[in-house]
């Protein structure tokens, strides 16, 4: 599809969604607008979460110790 980051702010996100006009039926444009947003919400959702993300650093809780495997790429 196509979907991208086109702007960031302290606020806001911007993304672009291209979207397929073509076909014949409703269904056909339907789908093609539901797989372009569910896109767009992949890209904002890895962005948000990879502001959460520690630098890798231990967290320590009480005597307990907890690290990171830093950041491990995956596809969902």
């Amino acid at each position: 599809m196509g979907s991208k980051i086109v702007k960031k702010t302290s606020k806001y996100l911007t993304i672009q969604v291209n979207i397929p006009i073509e076909g014949k039926d409703m269904l056909t444009h339907e789908e093609a607008i539901q797989m372009a947003v569910n896109e767009a919400g992949v890209i904002a959702t890895q962005y948000v979460l990879s502001q959460y993300d520690t630098d890798g650093s231990p967290v320590k809780v009480d005597k307990e110790k907890y690290t990171s495997k830093g950041q491990v790429s995956k596809i969902y």
